[in-house]
């Protein structure tokens, strides 16, 4: 299957949240940072009925495993048995019977915001103090970039971000290859940021893919939090999303509605939410076991370095 077909398929038949992950141009990106990519084709009676597109990785001492982000994408069969697992991320629930429930590594839930309704009906649907805050940010004069290639400055606002939420980051290359490979591309990545004169108050890397945009990555300065960057930058980018005939902006992750309040994305799925849209839900990350005996003395050895590690 060619460049064009393959994308094809993904529009017509890849989930609603993430189907980005699945096009060519990602996979493309993700040879020029090292990985070792595989695309497949699954064919009855001379049509193609599914497509997946796979990250191989190996392992010391072990059989490698494979992955496929949000996918494969419609009918398939497991073919590599070589592997000791094939990680995979269904849009449904139906799965084998050597299925089994992994760490989530893309979201399992997000929000999506319709954008073919009115501006003034997205206005009106959001959380009273998030239009309020988008107000805010208006008359204090915060200048919204949609194109920024001042990757330096921003660098630093995604460390800032990481350390004050736990959470981590691929390196400085990563993104950096990511914003430089996808620039032109059906699948296309690009800076947005946020500015109250020379300070610098929130930046977004996005991602656009067919009818959708998706947030796939946010920092926010410590600083100046008062001028509520955040909220403009997020509505100038839904504005622009319109404008370019985009159909949906996808969050990229929430918390489960009925998470605890202690949820590590709890605050930021707080934000999210101000704005209008549908939650939706998939299964999530599973491994599907292909050497039995292998994975479970894998996962055993997985389970006594996290312990160690622990109490070093």
């Amino acid at each position: 299957m060619d460049h064009p077909a393959w994308n094809q398929f993904i529009f017509e038949h890849g989930p609603l949240s993430g189907r980005f992950l699945q096009s060519w141009e990602w996979g493309e990106f993700q040879k020029a940072v090292g990985e070792d990519v595989r695309r497949e084709e699954f064919v009855e009676d001379g049509e193609t009925v599914g497509i997946a597109q796979w990250i191989d990785r190996t392992l010391p001492l072990f059989p490698g495993y494979s992955f496929c982000p949000k996918g494969p994408v419609g009918a398939w069969q497991p073919r590599e048995f070589r592997q000791m697992f094939l990680r995979v991320e269904p849009f449904d629930s139906r799965l084998p019977a050597y299925a089994r429930k992994t760490i989530d590594l893309s979201p399992a839930h997000t929000r999506i915001t319709d954008l073919s309704v009115s501006e003034e009906d997205l206005l009106s649907s959001m959380h009273p103090k998030t239009r309020y805050n988008i107000r805010v940010a208006q008359k204090h004069g915060v200048k919204v970039q949609l194109e920024s290639s001042d990757f330096e400055s921003v660098w630093s606002l995604f460390e800032q971000t990481s350390s004050r939420g736990s959470f981590r980051l691929h390196g400085e290359t990563y993104y950096r290859k990511m914003l430089e490979s996808l620039r032109t591309s059906p699948c296309r990545a690009f800076l947005a940021t946020a500015s109250h004169g020379v300070n610098l108050l929130a930046a977004n890397i996005m991602i656009d893919f067919g009818d959708t945009r998706t947030y796939l990555h946010g920092a926010s300065s410590n600083e100046h939090r008062n001028f509520m960057g955040p909220y403009l930058l997020h509505w100038e980018l839904m504005r622009d999303a319109k404008e370019r005939g985009f159909t949906f902006y996808d969050w990229w992750g929430v918390a489960p509605l009925d998470a605890p309040k202690t949820h590590p994305w709890s605050g930021i799925s707080r934000f999210k939410r101000g704005f209008p849209g549908v939650e939706y839900a998939s299964p999530g990350t599973y491994d599907l076991i292909l050497k039995p005996v292998s994975y479970g003395v894998y996962q055993l050895g997985r389970s006594l370095l996290r312990t160690v590690r622990h109490y070093v």
